[in-house]
């Protein structure tokens, strides 16, 4: 009995020790092209990436909110994810071509600062995410309609924030001009 008392004492070992790094969590980072939003996760061993010499162009097409106004809208951080995690794994940043638009739900997330809160009592928790987006070059769109049936005119918009006739317009456009879908 006492010869497999180091045995089990081993087993017991290596369990505990399988399973702690097991249980040990990635943590997502930002960065390399916004350092304060987009966190992703590093992932190892990668089976597919894309070709680094290929343009990559999406159009993301949001039509949710939070529903918690002080919140900001997780989908328009994507494109920050996006960016990042594209980058982190060698696609240079001007092969990156991104665009969105914001109609139904999400069309208050284009509101300016002063709009959003005489509507909401709070801060637009969207305004700098749409900024930074459009610093780096995405088109920021939202649709005419929606804008229109929310009783929203362009004098209440952030100014990065261009009027589409609607979204199914701006989205069947750059379809057209081979960016791809991305609707979550």
């Amino acid at each position: 009995m006492q010869n497999r008392s180091p045995l089990l004492l081993f087993l017991t070992l290596l369990f505990i020790q399988t399973s702690v790094s097991f249980g040990q969590k990635n943590e997502p980072t930002t960065g390399p092209v916004f350092n304060d939003v987009g966190a992703v996760f590093s992932i190892d061993d990668l089976d597919f990436l894309p070709d680094k010499s290929q343009e990559l162009k999406a159009i993301f097409d949001i039509d949710r909110k939070q529903t918690d106004p002080s919140a900001s809208n997780p989908i328009i951080s994507s494109l920050h994810r996006y960016y990042n995690m594209h980058v982190r794994y060698g696609v240079p940043k001007d092969k990156i071509h991104l665009a969105l638009v914001l109609h139904g739900s999400s069309t208050k997330d284009a509101l300016s600062p002063a709009v959003y809160k005489e509507k909401f009592k709070t801060d637009n928790p969207n305004k700098d995410l749409i900024n930074t987006l459009s610093e780096i070059g995405v088109d920021v769109y939202i649709c005419g309609q929606s804008m229109s049936y929310m009783g929203y005119s362009k004098k209440d918009l952030l100014p990065e924030v261009k009027v589409a006739l609607s979204a199914m317009t701006v989205l069947t456009v750059y379809q057209m001009d081979n960016y791809a879908l991305i609707k979550f």
